[in-house]
């Protein structure tokens, strides 16, 4: 997705709200509704991860991300629930994971109460998911980190500012 296919208000909330910044991720695990709720992340978490990508995988982040919706289309398409990471490169998935936990902040219970996640509990829950859940939530991790970018060029952020006198 392009910055100008990129909602106008998400780019500016990111702007204004910056490393407080959060997203809902909605997806089904084991026939259940699950929110995940992910922020982006910093550059000492980011560029690691797009750095292995490219070096040891020839790919950059919006490459992994596409490769991360075509493998969820794919196990839809074959009647699957989620995406099969044993046709994966093990090293993408482990780097998807390593994604999955940086960005993972917290949830929502039954009865629709947020409950934060430390790094520690990110860990283990992205260690006991079971499938390609892990991979889904570092690919949507990877396409906010993409969305942060966008919003540092957009024009309403201070990284897309000029000063008077610049021009």
């Amino acid at each position: 997705m392009s910055e100008s296919d990129k909602p106008v208000s998400k780019l500016f909330e990111m702007c204004v709200r910056g490393d407080s910044y959060r997203e809902d991720y909605d997806f089904e695990m084991f026939g259940e509704d699950v929110t995940a709720v992910l922020r982006p992340m910093k550059d000492e978490e980011f560029l690691p991860i797009a750095a292995f990508l490219k070096a040891h995988l020839d790919m950059d982040e919006e490459e992994a991300i596409d490769a991360v919706e075509a493998a969820k289309e794919e196990a839809e398409e074959a009647g699957e629930d989620s995406i099969d990471i044993s046709q994966m490169d093990a090293e993408f998935v482990v780097a998807m994971q390593k994604a999955a936990v940086n960005a993972l902040v917290g949830s929502y219970d039954g009865e629709g109460e947020f409950i934060e996640h430390d790094r520690d509990e990110a860990e283990k829950m992205v260690s006991m998911m079971v499938g390609g859940y892990s991979v889904e939530l570092g690919g949507k991790a990877l396409e906010i980190a993409g969305d942060v970018r966008d919003a540092t060029k957009f024009r309403g952020s201070r990284g897309g500012q000029r000063r008077r006198g610049a021009e």
